[in-house]
């Protein structure tokens, strides 16, 4: 699972043209051009906006992936939708875990329903 950044606030400390790194201090969404920082459910955390919308909770609430906070496609051909999932995902996983033996679908329907791959 990727990190989530929480927000901090600017202290000043980071000298101007200093690259400052995910999670060194002055590490706040205001010090990144907009469109390369997407909020979480928290307001104080935030992730890269490549992180929302591909299906796995990089935000550990899944606000990443799911309305209201984003307004993601539904799941692609090669994902299964099924009801809160368990860990790594929302409310679709990668087909190539159906009928794996491992639930991930609080329903058990990635055992049970989904066809596979």
């Amino acid at each position: 699972m990727n990190k989530i950044f929480p927000q901090e606030e600017v202290s000043g400390n980071a000298a101007a043209g200093t690259k400052v790194l995910p999670g060194e201090e002055g590490d706040v969404p205001q010090s990144l051009p907009s469109f390369l920082v997407a909020r979480c459910g928290d307001p104080a955390s935030w992730i890269y906006s490549d992180q929302k919308c591909d299906g796995t909770n990089n935000c550990g609430d899944c606000s990443d992936e799911l309305s209201p906070v984003t307004a993601c496609p539904p799941c692609g051909p090669g994902w299964w939708r099924c009801p809160p999932t368990v860990f790594k995902y929302c409310d679709c996983i990668p087909r190539s875990l159906c009928r794996d033996l491992v639930q991930h679908c609080s329903d058990w329907s990635d055992e049970n329903a989904c066809p596979g791959p």
